[in-house]
């Protein structure tokens, strides 16, 4: 079998898809990859061969219409944003995903992300192939979880989420129909969740089934729940993330006082480093403990850590070397940090931006396992240090620690994810 991956955002957004590209080449299967152009050394160091596809991820979630635009306190000013954004890139993934699928002569299946997902099922569809797509949160209607805080029952719960899907689809039926014609297909009034249904493609749940109990029932075997994904040992070794990262002192810093609070937000732009530093510092003067401060995608040059003992600045870790080395975690909420976090048995303060990231907050909330702030919130006075003192208590750490057993383990889901697409193409 080939399989095609189209591959696009953040490495959050991408990572997870490159170990199921691993485990499917194990198998025997061809397996193309196409990624955002800025996570190609990613892909390159785990040995996938690699081609461009879309826009570089980095440069948009950097870009004035995520961080300005999508925050204006004016309507329309977000409306027109989070359209853009909700179509950012079509056009570059339309021509480089058929070029690619025109260079090997064709596959069998075209493997996508959440992201793109769109665009990548339009070019299948005018192949002819089968799309799998990874999900790695619920983004279709159900009565369990809900898409809105607040919002509880099954029924409302339902409602919330078909509004959700008339939004989604007003924001993005005019730039997919495009998309559509441009690849010579006719218009459609039907949005993609129903389409991808009855052309017979495949939404993998990347996530665990223990945060969404009734979810896996409700969906069937066409939405088939893995597991939260993650690279194996020796792939992490392949990105030089098998130790602490590449931070030579941390280890050190690590084993020389208690586990420390792990703080970081990924490919989230924060706004100001520094007054994060700041607020990570009172906390741990008013709490007694220490912060591991990562800055991940972000330039935290301007941000000055006290002597390094009670708080440290680096730079991107390993997530599965150093969480199990903390006490707690707080972070942007996203999909992959969010495993990581309850792998590692871990509480969490949830500091949410927008997507998916408010609906984990209210997930780990409801499972007793962790806070959610707004992310724009933390710097304020006390935000941080209220929100850590709700997490950092001997039962919380107890139901975090016993959800973090009962997992689907990384190795278990990313097998799953790979039989999902395999069948896929075999029924």
């Amino acid at each position: 079998m080939r399989h095609v991956m189209a591959l696009v955002g953040s490495r959050g957004d991408v990572q997870p898809a490159l170990a199921v590209a691993l485990e499917l080449r194990r198998r025997g299967h061809e397996v193309v990859t196409g990624v955002a152009p800025n996570l190609l050394p990613l892909a390159q160091r785990l040995g996938l061969d690699p081609v461009p596809l879309g826009i570089d991820s980095a440069a948009l979630l950097g870009s004035d219409l995520v961080r300005r635009d999508m925050r204006s306190a004016r309507p329309v000013r977000r409306v027109r944003a989070l359209r853009a954004v909700a179509a950012a890139g079509w056009d570059e993934l339309r021509t480089g995903l058929t070029a690619l699928l025109d260079d090997v002569g064709g596959a069998d299946t075209v493997v996508t992300g959440l992201l793109g997902q769109e665009v990548a099922a339009a070019v299948a569809e005018r192949r002819g192939l089968r799309t799998a797509a990874l999900h790695y949160c619920p983004v279709r209607a159900n009565g369990v979880v809900s898409p809105v805080s607040g919002v509880r029952g099954p029924r409302a719960t339902r409602t919330a989420w078909v509004l959700g899907e008339r939004v989604r689809w007003s924001l993005t039926r005019r730039a997919e129909n495009a998309q559509r014609a441009a690849l010579g297909l006719p218009g459609t009034r039907v949005h993609l969740p129903t389409r991808l249904r009855e052309a017979g493609g495949v939404e993998i749940q990347a996530y665990d089934p223990a945060l969404v109990p009734g979810l896996a029932a409700e969906w069937g075997p066409r939405r088939p729940f893995t597991g939260f994904l993650a690279l194996d040992d020796a792939a992490r070794a392949r990105l030089g993330e098998s130790g602490s990262g590449p931070d030579a002192g941390l280890d050190a810093w690590l084993d020389a006082g208690d586990p420390p609070v792990y703080v970081g937000f990924g490919s989230m732009p924060v706004a100001d480093p520094p007054a994060l530093v700041a607020a990570a510092e009172a906390a741990c003067a008013e709490l007694g403990v220490r912060a591991l401060v990562s800055a991940g995608w972000n330039d935290f040059s301007g941000a000055h850590g006290t002597d390094g003992r009670r708080v440290r600045l680096v730079g991107a870790v390993d997530h599965a070397a150093v969480l199990p080395r903390c006490r707690a975690a707080v972070h942007h909420g996203g999909a992959g940090t969010t495993g990581a976090v309850l792998r590692a048995g871990l509480p969490a303060v949830v500091g949410w931006y927008s997507a998916d990231q408010p609906l984990w907050g209210d997930l780990l909330r409801g499972a007793g396992v962790g806070v959610a702030r707004r992310a724009s919130t933390l710097t304020r006075p006390g935000v941080l240090t209220g929100a850590l003192a709700e997490v950092l208590d001997d039962a919380t750490a107890a139901r975090a620690a016993a959800l973090g057993a009962r997992l689907v383990p990384a190795a278990r889901a990313v097998a799953a994810a790979a039989d999902a697409i395999d069948g896929g193409t075999r029924d």
